[in-house]
């Protein structure tokens, strides 16, 4: 079973059970063929709202937005009657973080990428765990400038992220397997992806072949 069919059947078994459902989408190309699948795929669109596990603080139709991204590749064909719920308001990360905390959504679906040096979302490598990525009070945390473009971004955290019922880590290479496999081993702030595979919640990874596993607590189900 591919990621795209376990997220499918997941928002069709959802659909039955509520009246909206809510995913989050990452930037970047790990999820484009994904996202293009979905967008084929045959819902209720109209009942799904989707949102960014992070934004860069950049206007929307700029080359860098991850709003741009997931708009172009997923809300089209049939998923062009999703609703959307970006997180960058093109004022300030302070008025976004503001707006966003204070709303509190709720979420079903989170997909993540990741990048090679570990991190996930916008929850960075640093000596000591970023903002997020320890229990925090706020649903949403602001970087520093960072990345390129060097901007501060606005970032779910890692209990947001895990307060979804299905929650999908998408590894693009081999590069990033190492990353996944040494995370499974040891919990280390310089490599960001560990603290995610640590938490209670199944997380479902889908590697480079397609082929997909079940993580809990550090350990492949």
């Amino acid at each position: 079973m591919t990621a795209l069919h376990h997220i499918s059947e997941h928002i069709q078994l959802l659909l039955r059970q509520q009246s909206t459902v809510r995913l989050a989408f990452p930037g970047g190309r790990s999820a484009l063929t994904l996202m293009d699948g979905l967008s084929n795929t045959a819902f209720d669109w109209a009942s799904v709202q989707v949102t960014l596990v992070d934004e860069r603080a950049v206007a929307a139709t700029h080359e860098a937005s991850n709003a741009r991204l997931v708009c172009q590749t997923l809300l089209k064909n049939q998923a062009c009657a999703a609703t959307f719920e970006p997180l960058f308001d093109e004022d300030s990360v302070e008025s976004s973080l503001q707006t966003l905390n204070a709303q509190r959504r709720p979420l079903d679906i989170v997909v993540l990428g990741m990048g090679d040096d570990g991190h996930f979302a916008s929850l960075f490598p640093a000596d000591e765990p970023v903002p997020g990525l320890l229990a925090g009070l706020d649903p949403f945390v602001g970087t520093r400038p960072i990345g390129s473009p060097c901007v501060r971004r606005l970032s779910m955290t890692l209990s947001t992220l895990l307060s979804a019922s299905l929650v999908v880590l998408l590894v693009s290479s081999e590069a990033k397997r190492a990353k996944v496999n040494l995370g499974l081993t040891t919990i280390d702030p310089c490599n960001p992806i560990s603290y995610l595979l640590a938490s209670e919640h199944p997380i479902w990874v889908e590697w480079p072949d397609q082929s997909m596993s079940l993580i809990q607590q550090g350990v492949v189900q």
